[in-house]
């Protein structure tokens, strides 16, 4: 992994942005180019508070669709009945 030492162009900083932020290793913190002065420009890591660090060989936790409700287990003559008698 180069570092480095020497203003880079608006294009290498981008480049190597998006080097760094498709590895793995810190998830929580993204990699953005950062203009310094005129047209010389840097690559800085920045910490998202609240982002959830997301690692590929750990458990994770899925949201899945609720099981349907199962069948209504009293008899026929009772389930069609309205409640208290209402007619309609």
């Amino acid at each position: 992994m180069p570092s480095y030492h020497r203003p880079v162009t608006r294009d290498e900083a981008q480049r190597r942005c998006v080097e760094l932020n498709g590895q793995p290793g810190a998830p929580a913190a993204r990699w953005l180019a950062q203009r310094e002065r005129g047209d010389e420009w840097r690559v800085v890591r920045v910490t998202i508070p609240g982002r959830v660090a997301v690692h590929p060989l750990k458990a994770e936790v899925q949201a899945r669709p609720r099981p349907s409700e199962p069948p209504d287990p009293r008899p026929g003559v009772f389930r069609d009945v309205p409640p208290y008698g209402a007619s309609g």
